[in-house]
């Protein structure tokens, strides 16, 4: 078995990719494999993949799928994937080949995860805060992650893990790690170790599926899909109020105060029918979801920003009409799919 799968998702990818490319084509290491997935590009990605297979000199599985979403070609490399740990690596990103041996001498171990540091413009950062070492037994709780979990692209992740606590991704769905580093894994992981190797490089200079030129991306209120999509999963694994209580917490402010933030507009504007439309919403879904806070008690923003929130918040109870047919219907345009399809789409969150 392969101590490790390198999982990357391509969607027209071919120039922001060399660096990685480049990077996973040094590897020599016949007991790992990389899985590529081309999530529906429509230019050459396809063709600089199979090139890449036909040089390498390990084991490379390339799939081409229907465009799902970054969470959607995950999911399909880690179904295929035979590697004990798994490390998903977005295309115009890197990795550190230091990390790779790292990983092997640890293999055996059977953490849930291992954690690397990450360099992201020149500068080394520790998304966990923690110092390295290995975390078990009484040292992993939930309050301990849910405030030092970190970024999921830091991670080297058991593939049993995985498949064993059915952790996979929302699909037709970006911000898509948000759900898992939030809602989820703080309750599932046991035991991991936190190195202070940086593996994992951060690259800014294009712009993305979630970094965008400035302005709103189509599918910017997938974020709220995302949302729901995790806490659900939470509130499963919660085994009591208090962790009900940070979950309720999170969810309003991914729900509905990052949102509202990110609209916000001094002037009136097209954001501010968004920002009723979004306050709207929250009050149908966190009914469906029995959240009973109200998100005026639970606010931890300055008081500039909450002054606009309360403005927006009283002003956004004069819509009367549902938004969720509206936010259905916006979600299933951005991902080209027609409406008819919605019963595919919901399936997937």
């Amino acid at each position: 078995m392969y101590f490790l799968t390198i999982i990357s998702p391509f969607y027209n990818s071919e120039e922001k990719s060399k660096r990685l490319l480049n990077t996973l084509l040094s590897i020599d290491d016949k007991n790992i494999e990389i899985i590529f997935v081309d999530d529906g590009s429509s230019d050459n990605t396809v063709t600089a993949l199979t090139e890449f297979k036909e040089n390498s000199c390990i084991d490379v599985n390339v799939i081409k799928q229907d465009n799902k979403g970054p969470g959607g070609a995950r999911n399909t490399g880690l179904k295929a994937a035979k590697g004990k740990y798994i490390w998903f690596v977005d295309s115009d990103d890197d990795i550190k080949t230091e990390a790779i041996s790292y990983i092997k001498s640890v293999a055996s171990k059977n953490y849930d995860f291992v954690d690397f540091n990450y360099n992201s413009n020149s500068s080394i950062v520790n998304s966990m805060e923690l110092e390295a070492g290995i975390y078990e037994e009484d040292r992993v709780t939930p309050e301990l992650l849910f405030y030092n979990f970190g970024l999921i692209c830091t991670k080297v992740l058991n593939r049993d893990f995985l498949i064993k606590n059915e952790i996979y991704y929302p699909e037709y769905c970006i911000y898509e790690d948000g759900p898992l580093m939030v809602y989820i894994y703080p309750f599932l992981c046991k035991k991991f170790i936190k190195s202070d190797i940086v593996g994992y490089v951060h690259q800014v200079e294009y712009t993305s599926i979630t970094r965008t030129d400035g302005t709103l991306n189509s599918r910017y209120f997938d974020r709220l899909y995302a949302s729901i999509f995790g806490y659900k999963k939470g509130v499963k694994l919660a085994s009591s109020q208090e962790h009900i209580k940070v979950l309720n917490k999170r969810f309003v402010s991914l729900y509905l105060l990052n949102p509202v933030g990110v609209l916000r507009s001094i002037v009136p504007s097209r954001n501010w029918l968004l920002t009723y439309r979004v306050m709207r919403q929250y009050r149908t879904v966190a009914k469906e979801l029995n959240i009973e806070e109200s998100p005026v008690s639970l606010f931890t923003g300055s008081k500039k920003f909450k002054s606009y929130f309360l403005f927006h918040w009283y002003l956004s109870f004069l819509l009367f009409q549902d938004q969720t047919k509206f936010f259905e219907e916006n979600r299933y345009r951005a991902w080209h799919r027609p409406f008819s399809e919605s019963t595919k789409l919901s399936s997937n969150l």
